[in-house]
């Protein structure tokens, strides 16, 4: 930690000063500044000058003052400052405000000692011409890390042990679950890896779920989300609002970096535990931070108090520490953005060792952003029963109080019993609201009141009802501020994160402390007829029990608050909306043009307007005109989202039945308009669009026979893409039960397409008997790899640990013909049915099919072998066995993956059952160090008693030496 001094006049540069403090601290070191002398007995000038000459760093801030002349000087104090660092050798960076930026005329002196001494540092010390005080603090930082890179002394020996710890202490409880504890006495700490439930993904992005005319395109096989975390060293997930994208980040940061603890999630190609680092992208457009390596070495003094140099960083990068970049979507100033992915690609290329994996919303996300630069793109699933059932019962068991009588059964059932309260349930931060909600009251079926239920439980003030503490003890002010009024404030504050973007950047979810307190104050000034005055100055008090008390906003970095989750901004963002549209008598027109016209092709309102047509039809006003509006535009994705503000509804009037029966038509006939190879491949996602739409209608829209012909018209055509297209459409609008039946009729189709479009559609009815026979069924006699993996994904997720599935492999064993197919089998049931005997015996069997090459199935199973099952008991007598009683490909993977796990016990083993030439090249091929095998091998070409062997191991040296000869 260096000691830096901070030198500038006083009244006109506070804030710039302020901005260039924060700065400092951010990266690790100390600021030391005239602020703190006002207690000192000695004269400020004096011990000033002291603290100059003794400082590491001496940075000076000059606009047009000169500044104060201590009496008995000739010279300002901050010359004075100035002189005594450069007397000292001190190493000096001064920032010198621009010419060309505004400056308020009273804030200005004309004279020549302010001339000179501008000119002075603009020609001597320059290190910066600076405008605004953000672009001050950047530079200040940028000035600070290169003299550190000039300056090694500043780097010291960093604990990265220290590191780890601190990242186990912030990230070991969930987040939000002050949600869970603010209804009681103490805080519900719920531990964050006793509830994670990692989702299922897939390799693409959602709009690939529909293939094209060659029938590619369709859902790749569903993996564990944990699995796949840095598996490729430059990753992309994606997800919607509430899909657990950030909760994956931090359950694998606490699981790698908490190196004693429970390693159930960490990921397979992390599991030598490697640094991990996480960038949360928002915080960083705000911070103005000059580079990722910057921003880390900040944060990890500011977050975890571990001083870091940048020499030793960028050390542990090019080692292959993981970075996680979280939230690429909640930068949308498009400059800010493009900067950002420029950094991506640089951030890779400067470190090729570094797994980097970034997150962000499906809407709005570009693919050729990333995709151009290498990135792998996955796509996080929405809980099925199976991740259900485990989540609620392990959430239960942390947040069951005295007195509770609803379970974790009872919400189970409850979910299970309404089909649009499973819907819902598949989103992660749903489910945990809805176990919460449940507690207390019954589960409302629409995603907006999910949300206000939450916030209300959040803003009530559970001190004031349960503990009978009068309301003035928490918060004196001489007005009722209960949660209908602080639920006001923060649809004051949502509404202006989402109109204008406010804040540093102008990032999304995101407000700097002045522009809060202002909105907060003319709330006040507005609703309670305070004077402007003594409106902010209570506004102080309102905001920080807002940040203490509700659990809705968050202080996100410094001076800059945000909701603590993206998405209560979005709903309080429309409840604003909704205020204002019944406090105009509800104006529709208002309504219609400047709100949903106006703002609907914005990625950032769809949300907030899908979440306000539910609430407008909620408050019993119909949605009819709004819907045909949005319907009526060009664009191409218009007449989609319309639809979904309407299923978003989830009603509509008798008298307007068939007006909304006519628009499910219109979304079918339309997608039928696009020609398949329109607009670069745009008809999948189109596509898509429309089958997302019509699921979101059906069961209150009346789909008329006119649609279900158009429908069947795909099905029997003549294009695979149109069929499997038909065959989405037909599952978006069947009721629950017909989808059901029709992806069972699937499975048996004509079409692989279908027949994998038919397995994704059930693969969430996880614990359905019927289902997991026609899988099994189907599986059996399935020639297809590309249905075969999907299904015994689905199989081993929902229904994990029945034999079934492995007989149904060994059964097709014999006739399978792909080597690829085998590979992925091998290491499927190595990962699935890790210490199964059983499952160790048909990895085994897959070794002899001589259809498939001899060499690579040697490979692929000896290697699957020591994965799933080396550290069960009796593995290395299980290998010797069939070393000894088999022959062949079975034989030759034994002898690989005893190799790999045994070398010496292998080596005795044949020094006393001599082998052939093959089982010596592959002991040589499996074992970790060659020299050790060949060292053997010497000793038996030596001095073996059967004279076979010793020519055996004299030809395989005579190899090795032909082959490593140039």
């Amino acid at each position: 930690m260096a000691r830096v001094y901070v030198s500038s006049t006083c009244t006109d540069l506070k804030e710039h000063r302020e901005a260039v403090r924060s700065a400092i601290r951010r990266l690790g070191h100390e600021d030391v500044a005239m602020e703190y002398y006002v207690a000192e007995d000695k004269r400020p000038v004096d011990r000033c000058l002291e603290d100059v000459r003794s400082a590491d760093l001496y940075i000076v801030v000059m606009a047009w003052r000169y500044g104060f002349i201590p009496p008995g000087h000739e010279t300002s104090i901050t010359e004075l400052e100035y002189r005594a660092a450069l007397t000292a050798e001190v190493p000096c960076l001064a920032f010198v405000l621009s010419d060309e930026e505004a400056w308020p005329p009273k804030l200005m002196e004309r004279s020549p000692k302010v001339d000179e001494f501008r000119d002075e540092l603009t020609q001597k010390r320059i290190a910066g011409l600076f405008g605004s005080k953000d672009d001050l603090a950047r530079q200040v930082a940028e000035g600070i890390q290169k003299w550190e890179r000039q300056d090694r002394t500043v780097e010291a020996g960093v604990d990265w042990d220290a590191y780890r710890q601190a990242v186990v202490d912030r990230y070991r409880h969930v987040r939000l679950s002050v949600i869970a504890g603010a209804q009681h006495d103490r805080m519900a700490r719920i531990p964050l890896l006793d509830v994670f439930v990692p989702q299922q993904l897939r390799s693409g992005r959602p709009h690939y779920d529909l293939p094209d005319e060659e029938g590619g395109g369709v859902p790749a096989p569903a993996e564990d989300s944990v699995a796949v975390l840095g598996r490729e060293r430059k990753q992309v997930i994606l997800g919607g609002p509430g899909s657990g994208k950030s909760t994956l980040f931090h359950a694998s940061l606490l699981a790698i970096s908490d190196v004693a603890g429970d390693d159930r999630w960490v990921p397979p190609s992390l599991q030598d535990l490697p640094l991990v680092l996480l960038i949360e992208l928002r915080e960083y457009v705000l911070l103005c931070s000059q580079d990722f390596v910057a921003y880390l070495i900040a944060g990890i003094w500011e977050k975890f108090n571990v001083r870091v140099g940048e020499a030793q960083l960028v050390d542990a990068l090019h080692n292959g520490a993981v970075v996680f970049f979280d939230g690429l979507d909640e930068i949308f100033e498009p400059a800010a953005r493009a900067r950002v992915i420029e950094q991506f690609r640089a951030f890779t290329g400067r470190f090729p060792h570094a797994r980097v994996v970034v997150s962000s919303r499906i809407v709005g996300y570009d693919e050729s952003e990333l995709g151009l630069a290498g990135f792998e793109h996955y796509t996080l699933l929405d809980f099925g029963l199976k991740e259900i059932r485990e989540f609620v019962p392990s959430w239960y068991e942390h947040y069951t109080f005295e007195g509770d009588e609803r379970d974790a059964a009872g919400l189970i059932r409850r979910i299970t019993d309404n089909a649009r309260l499973l819907e819902l349930a598949g989103n992660p931060l749903l489910l945990t609201m809805m176990a919460v909600i449940y507690k207390h009251q019954d589960l409302p079926e629409k995603r907006w009141q999910l949300y206000e239920r939450c916030t209300a439980v959040l803003l009530e003030d559970w001190d004031v009802k349960r503990k009978k503490i009068d309301s003035k003890e928490l918060l004196p002010l001489d007005f009722r501020l209960g949660g209908e009024q602080k639920a006001e404030i923060l649809q004051n504050i949502a509404r202006t994160m989402v109109q204008e973007r406010s804040g540093a950047g102008h990032e999304l979810n995101a407000i700097a402390y002045l522009p809060l307190r202002r909105i907060i104050g003319d709330y006040l000034n507005v609703q309670y007829g305070k004077p402007p005055g003594e409106a902010q100055a209570i506004a102080v008090e309102i905001l920080n029990h807002l940040r203490e008390r509700t659990f809705i906003l968050a202080e996100t970095g410094d001076g800059v608050f945000g909701f603590v989750h993206r998405t209560f901004m979005e709903y309080f963002a429309a409840k604003h909306v909704l205020a204002e549209f019944t406090g105009k008598k509800a104006d529709y027109g208002w309504l219609r043009e400047s709100v949903f016209r106006a703002h609907w092709r914005a990625d950032h309102w769809r949300e907030p307007l899908l979440l306000l047509s539910a609430m407008v039809a909620g408050h019993g006003f119909p949605i009819r005109e709004i819907v045909t509006a949005v319907a009526s535009e060009p664009d191409l994705s218009a007449l989609p989202f319309a639809a979904r503000c309407l299923g978003e509804a989830g009603t509509v009037p008798a008298e307007d039945q068939e007006w909304a029966t006519g628009l499910a038509h219109d979304l079918v006939e339309k997608a039928a308009a696009i020609s398949p190879k329109a607009e670069f491949g745009r008809r999948p996602e189109y596509v898509a669009e429309v089958a997302s739409a019509l699921a979101s209608l059906a069961g209150f829209v009346t789909i008329s026979e006119a649609t279900k012909r158009r429908i069947q018209k795909y099905r029997a055509a003549s294009v695979v893409g149109d069929r499997i297209v038909g065959f989405q459409l037909e599952l978006a609008i069947a009721s629950r039960a017909e989808r059901r039946r029709a992806a069972l009729a699937g499975l048996g189709d004509e079409d692989e397409a279908v027949r994998r479009a038919a397995v994704a559609s059930l693969d969430r009815e996880s614990g359905d008997e019927e289902i997991y026979q026609a899988f099994v069924e189907q599986l059996r006699k399935e020639r297809y790899v590309r249905v075969r993996e999907p299904l015994i994904t689905a199989i081993d997720r929902g229904w994990p640990g029945r034999h079934d599935v492995l007989e149904a492999i060994a059964l097709r064993a014999h006739v399978e013909t792909s080597i690829r197919h085998l590979e992925w089998v091998t290491e499927h049931l190595a990962t699935a049915w890790a210490g199964d005997l059983n499952a160790r015996e048909v990895v085994l069997g897959l070794a002899k099919y001589r259809r498939l090459s001899y060499y690579d199935t040697r490979v692929s199973v000896g290697r699957a072998l020591v994965k799933g099952w080396a550290s069960t008991p009796g593995f290395e007598r299980f290998l010797l066995d069939r070393i000894g009683v088999r022959a062949g490909a079975q034989r030759g993977a034994a002898i690989r993956a005893c190799a790999m796990v045994n070398l010496e016990l292998l080596c005795g083993w044949f020094w006393q059952n001599p082998g052939d030439y093959n089982d010596l090249t592959t002991m040589l091929d499996g074992a970790g160090s060659a020299d050790e095998v060949v060292a053997w091998l010497r000793s038996v070409a030596r001095s073996h008693p059967h004279g076979r062997f010793r020519v055996m191991a004299s030809l395989v040296l005579d190899h090795l030496i032909d082959h490593s000869t140039p």
